[in-house]
């Protein structure tokens, strides 16, 4: 696809069934960007237990809210999961605000009339909420004490906010065969919250929109043209013959005009177009030259092939050999008086090399009579054929080769069977949330599959431990270093303070109250507290007489 699921059906197969064991899949809290969100009624894991399944499928999220069992804003973890029912309205229509079927008085049960996400149920714009404090560990607190969730494993039904929508455009394309692609059209609005989708998909065939590229390989005599779809990815290539042969004429003279022969070779759409020269670089006739008398005539060529816009040019030389006119074996020339005896004075002429078919000899002649013998036969060549790939072998067709004899031109085509793939590997590590696999990919074609695979791995928790403090519990906070799943575990009671003997910030008199202050002996507790001491009460002293009056003995005050 368009959208790199590049896996294929097969591959995706076998993945959800070990998925839906024990995998948990990871949706961004962030907004997607075109073509990046997943519906995730897409990839809905199915599980025993409606707690579970939702868990499954929630995003998850770490807000600041406020904890009435901590008495204080605590870090809660907070789990939101669409709403899918078979009629598409959501349950809270028919009074039911609980995933577990209660109904919003906390005692009656009712119908949540949930489905399978994308099979035989539809987006409400309401989402599934629960919410963990990550102090105290109660579910739900944020909730309230009088909540009917409050410190129960249940999820509550809310709207999902208008505000919090974002229109979305995931078109998809999936190659069908060479000339199609199936045009998946799934646009509309999802929810940042849950990743609830409304969306609108439709389906269908389209043809390829292909950009073609064309390299122009003479050294190969073709042109290797490769096209890539450039909405679904798809890619095809393939090898344009684009060759013709200028064979060298060998015979004798005869009186007609004798010239090279063309045999064009090019596949159908390659245009082909021929000039011919005495020199390598004035090929300006269309047509070869013809020769009638003896002789060893070169003759240039020059080659343009044209496909669809790309030319190459073919430069080359082949040649015309007339011999005179001879008989094959001997030629005998009357003596110039018959009735003589004559005894023949052979002379050396010339060597007739020998070519590709026919033999190599010398030419003899009489000095006196002119009679011309054939003497010193040597072994005719042979071709030499030399082997020209035109088009290579491949998955997806067989190849095509050129065998052209150096020396005289002939030549001869060879087909090749289809080859075999060409598969490069991919070794794809399990994780704790998919299993691993090799998936094997042709270059070519395309085509692949995949073995070894292997389970899906223990998730790799790293342990942060926060001891208890005077006043809150203490727990460790379990990361998984690979999908960042974490969870809160043993949970330890706070301390309580530990005060020390206290020291006196103000002394008890007669009347007044004193003051002393402990403070907390604990690590890191900065806590203070004073305690109030009563007043002494005054001393009397003497009775008072008619003269003196009776006064406390500690502060002097008079009381009578």
């Amino acid at each position: 696809m368009k959208t790199k699921h590049s896996i294929k059906s097969l591959i995706s197969g076998m993945l959800a069934v070990v998925m839906t064991i024990g995998a948990i899949p990871s949706m961004s809290v962030f907004a997607a960007q075109v073509n990046e969100y997943i519906d995730p009624a897409d990839v809905w894991i199915t599980s025993n237990g409606r707690t579970n399944e939702l868990d499954f499928n929630a995003t998850i999220t770490q807000e600041t809210l406020w904890c009435p069992v901590c008495n204080k804003d605590t870090i809660m973890l907070t789990y939101r999961t669409p709403e899918y029912t078979k009629s598409g309205t959501t349950a809270l229509n028919r009074g039911v605000a609980y995933s577990d079927g209660t109904m919003t008085d906390g005692v009656t049960k009712g119908n949540i009339d949930d489905g399978r996400p994308g099979i035989d149920a539809t987006y409400t714009t309401y989402h599934w909420t629960k919410s963990i404090c990550q102090v105290c560990g109660t579910i739900n607190s944020a909730d309230g004490f009088d909540s009917y969730c409050f410190s129960r494993n249940v999820y509550s039904l809310n709207s999902c906010d208008h505000d919090f929508f974002l229109d979305f455009d995931n078109t998809t394309y999936e190659p069908y065969n060479d000339t199609y692609h199936t045009t998946v059209l799934k646009k509309g609005q999802y929810c940042q919250f849950c990743k609830g989708t409304k969306a609108r998909a439709t389906e269908k065939r389209e043809a390829h929109n292909f950009i073609e590229v064309i390299d122009a390989q003479l050294g190969n005599n073709r042109f290797y043209v490769s096209e890539r779809c450039d909405d679904c990815g798809y890619e095809t290539n393939e090898y344009i013959t684009a060759k013709s042969v200028v064979s060298s004429y060998y015979g004798t003279v005869d009186g007609a005009p004798h010239t090279v022969s063309v045999s064009d070779l090019s596949e159908g759409d390659v245009h082909t177009s021929i000039r011919y020269g005495t020199s390598a670089n004035s090929c300006t006739l269309t047509s070869a030259p013809n020769y009638t008398e003896a002789g060893y005539y070169p003759v240039y060529y020059e080659i343009d092939y044209k496909y669809d816009g790309k030319s190459m040019t073919e430069n080359g030389v082949s040649y015309v050999w007339l011999l005179e006119d001879e008989n094959d074996t001997i030629i005998i020339l009357p003596p110039t008086n018959s009735n003589e005896e004559h005894s023949h004075d052979y002379r050396y002429v010339e060597t007739i090399k020998p070519s590709c078919e026919n033999l190599g000899y010398e030419h003899w002649q009489c000095d006196g009579c002119g009679r011309l013998e054939q003497r010193n036969y040597t072994p005719a060549l042979g071709h030499n054929y030399k082997s020209v790939t035109i088009r290579e072998a491949n998955c997806k067709q067989g190849g095509l080769k050129l065998n052209l004899c150096e020396n005289c031109g002939s030549f001869y085509e060879e087909t090749t069977p289809v080859g075999e793939h060409h598969y490069h590997s991919e070794v794809i590590a399990p994780t704790c949330r998919n299993v691993g696999y090799t998936e094997h990919i042709c270059d070519v074609c395309g085509h692949s599959y995949i073995t070894d695979m292997t389970p899906i791995i223990s998730h790799s928790f790293e342990k942060i431990t926060k001891k208890p403090t005077c006043l809150d519990k203490g727990y460790t906070t379990s990361t998984c270093t690979m999908c960042g799943l974490n969870y809160v575990s043993d949970y330890t009671e706070p301390l309580g303070h530990k005060w020390d003997e206290g020291h006196t910030v103000t002394n008890s008199t007669c009347d007044a109250e004193g003051v002393i202050e402990y403070h907390c002996l604990n690590d890191g507790c900065t806590e203070k507290m004073i305690k109030a001491t009563s007043a002494t009460g005054h001393t009397p002293g003497k009775a008072a007489t008619c003269t003196e009056p009776q006064v406390c003995e500690v502060c002097g005050t008079v009381h009578g």
